[in-house]
């Protein structure tokens, strides 16, 4: 297989990593498979040319302006079927800021595995993932969060200008738990006391929520729980407990223990990585 990659880093991410980016320029057939997926998000933009994706609801061939969106853990089966056309695609593995979860309830082709065009926003996305990879490598944590800052922005397109997608049309009680779960993180979160807050029953809360966030009421509170934590550990000198409490987690080695399986390391381990001084490549 040829392949072109600029600036890119090559091979699985670093499951702790905030974000790694690329740009892949792929001219025979190519076939990528990882059966379990990543501990990351996977955001794959095609820009010419295309590629394919792989569901057990069949395949879906990606062409320019198509953003393929993939939650952690998910299989992922994708690639560039034709050799008489080349695919050029943008990469970022990311693990989300907190405030970005709602964000990315995108239309879906399979479960945990979405798609959305960017339309005739495509030179405005593609100048900004440019600028996102750019970045990227910079000597400092500053270039790591100005990349994030480009994702971001990428991310809020996607959101805000697509009137016809279910994401961008959450209902107003699903909206509000999602207002009250960022406010509330230090509280017991349960489905029991979101759904009582919204005015839902518990089985039309957690059917309305599932369907509108791609995630089930539980997984979001916890996912959002880690995105806090993961930021105040590289933004802040809280300890380990202070950043449990703060993310609602009265018990550390609890704490500790679903922060290892989300991110494949200990917290600690996890602010060492994202040190300016840690030398840890993006």
């Amino acid at each position: 297989m040829a392949r072109f990659v600029e600036p890119a880093t090559t091979g699985d991410p670093a499951p702790y990593a905030s974000i790694i980016s690329g740009i892949n320029h792929e001219v025979d057939p190519s076939y990528g498979w990882r059966p379990r997926g990543t501990r990351d998000w996977l955001l794959v933009v095609t820009i010419q040319g295309g590629g394919y994706v792989t569901t057990p609801t069949g395949r879906r061939m990606l062409t320019r302006g198509d953003a393929l969106l993939i939650a952690p853990n998910t299989p992922q089966q994708y690639g560039h079927p034709d050799d008489n056309n080349e695919w050029i695609n943008f990469w970022v593995h990311f693990q989300p800021r907190d405030h970005w979860l709602p964000w990315l309830a995108w239309p879906k082709l399979s479960k945990n595995v979405m798609l959305h065009s960017t339309g005739d926003r495509i030179r405005e996305v593609e100048s900004e993932l440019r600028r996102m990879v750019e970045i990227a490598h910079g000597p400092s944590q500053l270039s790591r969060d100005a990349s994030m800052n480009s994702l971001e922005r990428v991310l809020i397109w996607a959101y805000d200008f697509n009137p016809t997608s279910a994401f961008s049309k959450l209902d107003d009680r699903i909206r509000r738990s999602l207002e009250i779960i960022g406010e509330r993180l230090k509280d017991r979160l349960t489905v029991e006391s979101l759904s009582r807050e919204v005015g839902l029953s518990r089985s039309r809360f957690t059917l309305l929520f599932n369907t509108q966030v791609n995630l089930s009421p539980q997984a979001y509170v916890e996912a959002t729980r880690m995105a806090r934590a993961a930021h105040l550990l590289h933004s802040s000198t809280l300890t380990v407990s202070m950043v449990a409490e703060e993310v609602g987690f009265p018990n550390a080695y609890y704490f500790s223990t679903r922060f290892r399986r989300r991110f494949g390391v200990p917290p600690s381990a996890y602010r060492k990585s994202v040190e300016p001084e840690g030398g840890v490549a993006l």
